[in-house]
């Protein structure tokens, strides 16, 4: 792994942060380091991508045993701030072929189990047994990087939030606030943050009139929830998940009713609704051959590329968008011929 598994995994860190809060929005994140047998705090936990990959950014010096032992009970101490509706993951890139401890691990493995935290394990070496029996007891996913992009691979698939059973946690509301951006300026300078730094700029609680640095955070005066409404909206869609699309049969595609946009003479009989590609056609290349997909929802077909944009970036299906916003507006229309007579 050139040029070394430290330069490597930096990189490939700072491409998980923004790619974890892109996924998650209204998460926290924390990074912490073993070297010299003890786990230290590298950042605290915040929602701020920019504050970790700037960490990351002046480097690393790693040197000495590591002590998963010490790295765990860490992770579980500060994840134990985290409200039960929340998720408690650690994800540990692990390059040795040893643990250098204080005292017994299993201790430590039993009481991360119990506070629900979830560990998973990404080696860089070979597979060390105790890697194993962490993974295995806390419920998280063990592998072993066989290259830089298999790592890369490896550490991008947690970015996503897990599933998580319906028993398994309970329904809850929560309390949020939608702060203000202040005014930048020297005539705007206040105290920020739990630090109190004099500054411009920030976030205003609309609770307590406190400024905060960024956003999402806890208000470090009153405890609201801050987040906006964008950060919120993006994280929807792992709430309510777009269905995943059904297959249609090379051999039955004939019997779906057409779907052609415009009705001109020689127009193809079935195409893509989000792209308009003929799906009766030799496939285009790089597409995977004969591979027809249709919503449940609006009985609409797409190709396979469409269908892969839609699940994985789009999130929303534009055939039962479209329906949607057509039924709204057929009842406008409704409610306006109701008026006029």
């Amino acid at each position: 792994m050139r040029p070394n598994r430290g330069a490597m995994m930096i990189q490939i860190l700072q491409l998980f942060v923004r790619e974890f809060f892109d996924q998650n929005p209204l998460s926290h994140l924390s990074i912490l380091m073993l070297r010299n047998g003890r786990a230290e705090r590298l950042t605290n936990l915040s929602g701020s991508p920019e504050t970790h990959i700037s960490k990351l950014k002046e480097g690393m010096d790693a040197g000495g045993d590591a002590s998963l032992q010490n790295g765990l009970d860490l992770a579980v101490s500060s994840l134990k701030s985290v409200p039960p509706y929340g998720h408690r993951e650690v994800l540990i890139l692990f390059a040795g072929l040893s643990t250098c401890d204080p005292g017994n691990i299993l201790d430590s493995i039993k009481a991360a189990k119990q506070q629900r935290v979830r560990a998973s394990v990404i080696g860089l070496a070979a597979e060390v047994r105790i890697c194993r029996v962490i993974t295995d007891d806390t419920g998280g996913i063990y592998s072993v990087g066989m290259s830089d992009k298999h790592v890369e691979e490896c550490v991008m698939d947690h970015a996503p939030p897990p599933p998580t059973k319906a028993s398994g946690s309970a329904a809850s509301l929560v309390r949020m606030g939608f702060p203000q951006k202040a005014a930048d300026g020297p005539t705007a300078v206040a105290f920020v943050g739990p630090e109190c730094l004099l500054q411009s700029g920030g976030f205003t609680c609309p609770r307590c009139k406190a400024r905060v640095v960024d956003l999402p955070t806890t208000c470090h005066v009153c405890g609201l929830t801050l987040v906006s409404s964008s950060q919120l909206a993006r994280s929807y869609h792992h709430l309510f998940p777009v269905k995943p699309f059904q297959e249609v049969p090379s051999n039955l595609l004939a019997l779906e009713p057409s779907t052609t946009f415009l009705a001109q003479p020689g127009s193809v009989p079935h195409q893509c609704h989000g792209c308009l590609t003929d799906l009766s056609s030799p496939d285009k290349e790089d597409q995977e051959p004969g591979v027809v997909l249709k919503c449940s929802g609006c009985k609409h077909l797409f190709c396979f590329d469409c269908d892969l944009y839609i699940h994985e970036s789009l999130h929303n299906c534009p055939g039962c968008e479209a329906s949607t916003v057509k039924h709204a507006s057929e009842g406008e229309d409704e409610h306006a011929l109701m008026a006029t007579d």
